[in-house]
């Protein structure tokens, strides 16, 4: 008879989801975008607070996921969008969840901007092709303390000529004499059968309408939304190694002046990692992996940073060396941090009857002190039974004897 011995560390389960495509516009700032930027757990303009107020922070949080799925679409109509979203919610596209942007004031801070050609910067948080834009800007006799209504909006050329660079796409749009401050409302449709489609409300303003000139086209420089300056950087370390296997960490810490929120990080590595932890598993190809933020870790203060942990395979490493890091899209380096704890190294044996048959499985573990032990039994590997719990660590060995009697076949120990 033949019996294994498992072991390995707390098990987490993770789910790989769809990867939809997520944007809006960064130039002229749209409202969920400048919102997310000013830090929605502290808006620094009362616009800000009040949309906040209304919709929460989360809406926020997710600033590039204001959506519909609209099947009936059509490249040369908006009807299909008019009979979703009702007149007055147009900045929110209809959903509760961002209503904090259909509030009617004259204070939602605007972009600057003048008559004549503009570069448009769309950043598109996922990017998906095949898909189109459709952009328009409110009718010269509209006003900010009117709410914004389908008939209001007035289409603007050169959405057809549409560059990707990157995670933007790049587009032209020549805006009308205008006077004071007005809207452009932009549309992003996939082409694909679920229609996903995104909505962008940027304020500009034009002051007295005389001005000449906008980023681009001769007058000063194009702006790339400030939430990509980021400084960071993220601590790869191997916590518990049992040579077929390792739990690994990593650590970012943001050594910028501002927070960085709704972190996404991008990195590849020779082992095969299976779970995460403290993270969300968003995309892998290959040695490739993407992972976010888990929800109630999105935001990383100044100066302070957040961990995940991740169990793969093989073990029995010195160190881990994962490589071409990115953070929000922004390259990063990484330390390696060599210190690690070493091997958990299991101890199993068995004492035979004098007729060769097994009387007791003797177990023995290394432990940490301040951790929590469980050892449990099983026959499939499925279904698992406890045989003892509760075991605290402190920093020695810890020896056990089973029965072979009616005992399963298989072992293992977690840390609770």
């Amino acid at each position: 008879m033949k019996f294994t011995f498992i072991f390995y560390f707390p098990i987490y389960t993770f789910f790989i989801t769809n990867v939809f495509s997520h944007g809006s516009v960064g130039d002229p700032v749209s409202r969920s975008y400048r919102i997310f930027q000013e830090n929605p757990e502290s808006p620094k303009n009362a616009a800000s607070v009040a949309a906040i107020e209304t919709a929460g922070t989360q809406a926020f949080y997710d600033w590039h996921e204001v959506s519909q799925l609209v099947p009936g679409y059509d490249p040369h109509s908006i009807e299909a969008y008019r009979t979703i979203i009702p007149d007055n919610q147009l900045a929110g596209a209809g959903r509760q969840k961002y209503s904090g942007l259909d509030l009617v004031r004259d204070d939602w801070p605007a972009t600057s901007v003048n008559p004549g050609p503009y570069p448009v910067i769309f950043d598109a948080w996922t990017p998906h092709d095949p898909s189109y834009f459709l952009a328009f800007i409110t009718r010269e006799d509209w006003t900010p303390d009117q709410p914004l209504k389908w008939d209001d909006l007035e289409p603007l050329s050169g959405t057809d000529r549409v560059v990707r660079d990157g995670n933007y796409y790049r587009f032209t749009v020549d805006f009308p004499h205008r006077i004071g401050h007005h809207v452009m409302y932009v549309i992003w449709q996939r082409i694909d059968p679920a229609g996903e489609v995104f909505f962008s409300t940027s304020d500009i303003d034009f002051g007295d309408g005389k001005g000449i000139g906008n980023p681009g086209n001769g007058i000063g420089e194009i702006n790339i939304p400030g939430i990509k300056d980021i400084r960071a950087e993220v601590d790869f370390s191997i916590q518990n190694d049992w040579n077929s296997g390792f739990t690994g960490e990593a650590e970012i810490t943001n050594l910028a002046d501002d927070s960085i929120n709704s972190w996404e990080l991008e990195f590849e590595i020779e082992q095969e990692i299976s779970s995460f932890w403290n993270a969300e598993l968003i995309e892998r190809e290959g040695n490739h992996y993407t992972v976010r933020h888990a929800g109630w870790n999105q935001s990383i203060p100044a100066g302070g940073s957040v961990k995940f942990g991740f169990s793969a395979i093989p073990g029995n490493l010195e160190s881990i060396s994962p490589s071409h890091l990115t953070l929000n899209g922004v390259s990063l380096h990484t330390h390696v941090h060599e210190d690690y704890h070493p091997p958990f190294e299991i101890d199993v044996s068995a004492t035979l009857m004098s007729s060769g048959a097994i009387n007791q499985f003797n177990l023995s573990f290394p432990t940490k002190g301040g951790s929590v032990y469980m050892i449990q039994s099983s026959s499939d590997l499925h279904h698992w039974e406890t045989i003892e719990s509760g075991i605290d660590g402190n920093g020695s060995t810890i020896k056990r004897q089973f029965s072979a009697v009616s005992r399963n076949g298989f072992f293992r120990v977690t840390e609770e």
